[in-house]
């Protein structure tokens, strides 16, 4: 699987990046979870600070856009984000499933 930024902007007013990534996998399709670690690991950032909005699988192509936002600190993510993301964002434990 391999990952390229295609957009990278710097959101002033709300204080984070706003990243549009594609995601070319081979095979299956890649876990949100999967390609927010690897996004992680390509910006050199902290998993907490990073919301994975969606992924959308692009027509006819195993392609797929990513969207996410990335936040300088963790006060401004739980002041701006919604619940439902936090908690679908968050790291699951090796008990869940």
């Amino acid at each position: 699987m391999k990952i390229e930024i295609i957009k990278d902007e710097k959101n002033v007013l709300l204080d984070r990046r706003d990243i549009v990534c594609n995601v070319i996998s081979e095979g299956t399709t890649a876990s949100r979870e999967h390609v927010k670690n690897m996004l992680v690991a390509l910006l050199n950032t902290k998993p907490e600070l990073m919301i994975f909005d969606r992924m959308n699988t692009q027509y006819g192509t195993q392609d797929i856009l990513g969207y996410a936002r990335l936040y300088n600190d963790l006060q401004h993510l739980q002041a701006i984000e919604s619940g439902y993301m936090i908690t679908r964002n968050a790291a699951k434990e090796s008990g869940e499933e």
